[in-house]
């Protein structure tokens, strides 16, 4: 009985060790493909398909460099599963332009740096884990 409950507590220790040492991760996004200082660039990150490209959990804007460049450092984030989007809000609107049936007029890009084919990108194509801080460069595409 006794070497069941240090097991059990050497056990609960490790996970709660583990746990708290954690550490919040970094996600840095390097964007290209903007014309020089035109307009800014939205980054929104989602967490699941529920909510990919609808309601991000988290939202930024930078303006375009002198190079058509952007880069967002996202900080304190949790491991886990993500993905990503990036408009390039050439007139500063705060919106995505679209046409007729809701085809982007402006330049965008998504993790992975997927190429949706015959409607938005899916989410688990956009998807990547995140376990590490790291750095990801994706290039803004021409709507089409």
């Amino acid at each position: 009985m006794k070497t069941t409950n240090f097991l059990t507590l050497l056990a609960l220790t490790c996970v709660s060790a583990y746990t708290f040492a954690q550490e919040p991760l970094t996600l840095t996004v390097e964007v290209s493909g903007a014309e020089a200082n035109a307009g800014q660039a939205i980054f929104d990150l989602f967490d699941s398909k529920d909510n990919f490209l609808d309601s991000p959990v988290l939202s930024q804007t930078m303006k375009i460099d002198s190079e058509g460049r952007a880069r967002f450092v996202i900080t304190d984030l949790p491991a886990g599963k993500y993905a990503f989007s990036v408009i390039h809000d050439e007139d500063s609107n705060g919106e995505l332009k679209t046409g007729f049936l809701g085809i982007p007029k402006e330049k965008v890009a998504v993790s992975n740096n997927v190429v949706p084919r015959f409607g938005p990108p899916k989410y688990r194509d956009a998807e990547f884990d995140l376990n590490d801080s790291i750095t990801m460069s994706v290039s803004l595409q021409d709507p089409d």
